[in-house]
């Protein structure tokens, strides 16, 4: 039987059926000698993962890939997702959206984009990645109604972003990452619970206090204790939407009082983390099939 061509890719109609839907946005940190149960799901749409920090692999399609901080992977729809595996020096942690990005599983346009988007892109070029991620993550997870533009419009920035990798020509090309706030985003985001200071995270890095705040400012557009109470509030978001008890979220995320935790919760998110626990889409949902729940 013969079928249709594809569609070409980013002509004015390309450009014009983009219309993402978004299934679900989620976070996952994983331990050492992590590895997730077998299972043999096919993909029915674009899983998105962005890679934080740590390596690890994944086993798609019957090979095993690996992956490592700055990574942008794909399981297109089709795929095979099988297994994942943690570096056990360096565990992964990793943002992922389940995503249409033209709204349909049955777009004429799905096929040319699987085929021409690769199982992983290697992007530490661009941290706007990371910020983008955060940004979804957070929207998807407080969203009030399931239709919130918000989290379509992250969406769209993020496709943005992969399209302009996928045809070579970035517009927004940024500087690669600089070694010393590496060192120092993978200390607060593996330590985030201890009681860190400037100083530490500084010390971690290398770098005087001074330069890493300016190296901070300039790629992630925060000092580094706005990055570590930023990092404690996405992580008490996940315990909080698992169901645990506010006074132990604020002990297991590194703040020394319920009250101090409770203010910077609620200046970050606008809500109480009562309210927040009560209202989250995800204590009361499964992850979709083929990937992990929440991390214990």
């Amino acid at each position: 039987m013969r079928t249709s061509p594809r569609p070409p890719l980013w002509t004015d109609a390309f450009w014009a059926a983009v219309n993402p839907a978004v299934a679900i946005v989620g976070f996952q940190r994983t331990e050492p000698g992590w590895l997730s149960q077998p299972t043999d799901f096919i993909q029915p749409d674009f899983d998105i993962w962005y890679v934080a920090s740590g390596r690890g692999a994944v086993r798609v399609d019957g090979a095993w890939h690996d992956f490592g901080a700055g990574d942008l992977l794909c399981l297109k729809p089709g795929s095979r997702y099988q297994r994942e595996r943690t570096d056990d020096a360096n565990p992964f942690q990793l943002y992922y959206t389940h995503i249409l990005p033209f709204g349909s599983p049955d777009h004429a346009f799905n096929d040319g984009l699987a085929a021409a988007w690769p199982l992983r892109l290697s992007v530490p070029h661009r941290p706007e990645f990371l910020r983008l991620f955060v940004q979804l993550f957070e929207a998807h997870v407080t969203r009030p109604t399931p239709g919130a533009l918000t989290v379509k419009g992250l969406a769209l920035q993020v496709l943005d972003a992969v399209f302009d990798e996928l045809q070579h020509s970035p517009r927004r090309r940024q500087p690669g990452t600089h070694e010393g706030l590496r060192k120092a985003k993978a200390l607060i985001e593996s330590a985030f619970a201890d009681p860190l200071t400037v100083s530490d995270i500084a010390a971690a890095s290398g770098l005087c206090a001074s330069h890493l705040s300016a190296l901070f400012s300039r790629q992630l557009g925060v000092s580094p204790f706005e990055y570590l109470i930023r990092v404690r509030i996405r992580e008490a978001r996940l315990l909080l939407a698992r169901g645990l008890r506010v006074k132990e979220v604020a002990q297991r995320t590194g703040f020394h009082s319920q009250q101090y935790f409770c203010r910077q919760f609620r200046q970050r998110t606008g809500q109480a983390p009562t309210d927040f626990a009560r209202q989250s889409r995800w204590r009361n949902q499964p992850p979709p099939s083929g990937r992990p729940s929440l991390p214990a």
